[in-house]
This record gives C-alpha cells, structure tokens and sequence, in this order.
C-alpha cells in the first residue's frame, strides 16, 4: 500500500478492529482508542489542530492498530502527529523530555555508569524520584554498561568480504547492551563478512513517542542523509532493534515525509540478513548443541514490521534448542511508557498476559530482539532474558 493510501482518512471503514487490538485500551478507559484519537478526529485537526483528546498521552505507540487493520490505515502516524500537536498547544513534562532524549542520558551516563546504576537501585531514591518528577518508582531500571558499543567494537579487516554491511546499533545496544552488538559482529566475522559501524543519532522513536516531532524530525534528516551515502556505496543496512528498524524505514516518510525509499530493500532485520545468506547457501550451519527450552517473544514493532520472526528460521539450524512461541502479545512497557508513575500500573496489567505464559510453558529463560521487551518480560517474570542474536553466537562458539 502506498505512502498516500496509508494515511488516508476515508480508508477507514469505522470497523473499530483496531479498538478490539490496542492492549491500552483493553486495560483503561483513560485512552479513549486508536480509532477516536486517529482518523476520527484527524478530520477535525485537519481543519483545526487544537481539536485532540488529552487521551493521546495514553497511547503507547505500540502499532497493534496497525497491523489489525483490514484497509492498511497507518492508525499510529495520526496518533503520533496528535499527540505532537497536544505537546505543541500544551508543552510537556520535565520528566516527558528527559525520558525522550535516551541519547542524552546515555552519554551523561558515561561519566560514571556504574554509579548510576547503583543510583537507580536505591529505593528511597527511586521513590523519591516518583514524587519529584512522576518517574516510576517500581519498573526495573535498565543498566548502563561499563563501555559503549562503539568503545568495544574493533573493526576487523576481511579480504574480498562477501557483503558489505553497516550496522545501526541504535542506543539501547550502544549504552546498555552492547554483547548484543557484539555478538552480531562475531557472527558476521564468521561468516567473512566485514562489519562498518559508525556513531548516529538516536533514531528518534523516543521522541516522538513523547510527542517532541520537532526535534526526532532533526535527528531523522541527520540519520537519512547518512544512510543514504552508505547505500550509495553499495551497503545493506542491518539493524538488532525492530523499533530503529521501523522508525528509519516508515516512521520517517510517514511522519516527516522523508524519502525512504532506498531503505526497504537496503535495510533488514539481523536475522533477515542472515536468512539471505541461508538461502544463497552460505550460512554456515555447523552448530554446537544447545539442549535448552527457551520462550520467545515477538516484539510489536517487529510484527508491525511485516517480516515474520526472521530470528526463529534462523535458530532453527541449532540441534537440541526447542524455542517456545510466548504468544502473548503486547508486554507493555513501550519503552519510555511503562516507567512514567501513572502509566506503570497499565504496563504491568498489560504483561500479566507475558507472566502467565511463562508459567504456563514452563521456561526460565526467554528471547526477544526488543531491548525494552526484554527488560519487562525480566521485570514481570524473573527469567533471563536476551536477544536471539546471542543465542545464535553461543552456539558457533562464539559467545
């Protein structure tokens, strides 16, 4: 479906499916629906931009209206320009804008990482955090790593490589995971594939999930104009976060009309990439035994994606794993979301659907591409949670 059609008003046939998906609105009256903040009163912003619900705080941006849509409306652009509206007339926050600038907060993290972990550790600090600025103070805070991504990787020279790759590591793998980062690159070494990394901007998700489009409009020309040199030269973009993944291929063009059209075929999941190899037959599957149950969970954005679970093809080839699909749906958190104080009683309704489905496959420890999904899934179960790609690294003995 074109760009045109996707945001279309009378595409919308009033079906309300979109209603019946979102898992917000499933849990709370305080959201008055995707449908009634998107197309129904798009009409009316249209000719007035003060016309938006103050429900649209309460959207969390995580695209289930999307991807149940029998017309194909792209629902969550018209909620992410509303609430970007709301945000214009009425102004933010203090604790919205520094939950937005992940960026931010990853470099002023870098003076003393492990002191601010321990920060977020320490109750009376986090309640008081709750009191001051609204910041949750029960969701588990995610932990900034000793040394950034960028500071570990090491390029590593490969003669004729087969493919030339550039990675978009995104933040949350820059400042708080960067094994996952790590262990694609070992992968690809692997695989005699050479790996160009380079420092961008945040994709802006966080931006504009908060409702500041002006600045993540800022950060989306910086991040196009340097991925489109890239694939001037010939390079497949390949990203480990569905939601960088679908910000810079769709969120771009259909919130800032940026032509991103190079990207769709340039730019991939990981695991597609890796799937591409496997069907030219240079995927190398002589893999160690794994003999572990693990659960699985399919981020939003990556379903909203439309690519499948590239990752369950892949390990697939791993003999004595048995991965089991969660099926549960949306975990809730929708990264800045489930941490701010009046939102965490939502997010945590919404995961019990993630808790319960653990219990009930009977594994302690779960995979899921999604940085975020991976902290409220820890969060709501207590199992070890990680991304395929490490999974996939520890069974080419690479971990």
């Amino acid at each position: 479906m074109t760009q045109e059609n996707r945001l279309a008003l009378d595409n919308c046939i009033k079906c309300s499916i979109c209603v019946s998906h979102c898992p917000v609105a499933k849990v709370t009256e305080r959201f008055a629906g995707p449908k009634q903040n998107g197309p129904d009163l798009e009409r009316f912003r249209l000719e007035e931009p003060a016309a938006v619900h103050p429900s649209i705080g309460y959207c969390s941006n995580c695209k289930n209206c999307d991807v149940a849509c029998p017309s194909g409306v792209s629902i969550s652009a018209m909620n992410a320009k509303a609430k970007g509206e709301y945000v214009t007339l009425h102004g933010a926050p203090l604790r919205d804008k520094i939950l937005a600038r992940v960026e931010q907060m990853g470099k002023a993290s870098r003076l003393a990482p492990s002191l601010v972990n321990r920060l977020g550790r320490i109750k009376p600090l986090r309640v008081l955090g709750e009191a001051m600025m609204g910041v949750s103070s029960e969701m588990t805070m995610p932990t900034y790593a000793k040394k950034t991504f960028l500071e570990m990787f090491q390029p590593k020279k490969i003669t004729a490589s087969k493919d030339k790759v550039l990675y978009f590591q995104g933040c949350y793998v820059n400042y708080n995971t960067p094994e996952v980062g790590m262990a694609l690159a070992a992968v690809l070494a692997y695989h005699d594939i050479e790996l160009t990394v380079e420092p961008f901007n945040c994709c802006g998700l966080p931006l504009i999930a908060n409702g500041f489009l002006d600045v993540a409009r800022e950060y989306a020309q910086k991040n196009v104009s340097k991925l489109q040199q890239y694939i001037e030269q010939g390079y497949r973009i390949i990203t480990t976060c569905p939601s960088c993944n679908l910000t810079l291929r769709r969120e771009y063009q259909e919130l800032f009309d940026l032509d991103t059209s190079q990207f769709n075929e340039q730019m991939m999941d990981a695991f597609e990439f890796l799937n591409l190899l496997d069907q030219r037959g240079e995927l190398k599957v002589e893999l160690q035994e794994l003999p572990k149950r693990v659960g699985y969970h399919q981020p939003c954005h990556l379903k909203a994606a439309g690519c499948g679970i590239p990752s369950l093809e892949t390990l697939r080839h791993i003999p004595g794993l048995e991965v089991r699909d969660l099926d549960a749906g949306c975990c809730g958190l929708s990264g800045s979301y489930g941490f701010k104080k009046e939102k965490y009683p939502i997010s945590q309704e919404i995961g019990q659907n993630i808790s319960r489905a653990v219990q009930e496959l009977a594994v302690d420890q779960v995979i899921s591409e999604c940085g975020m999904c991976q902290l409220q899934v820890h969060h709501v179960t207590g199992a070890k949670v990680y991304h395929p790609i490490q999974l996939l690294a520890e069974a080419y003995h690479l971990a």
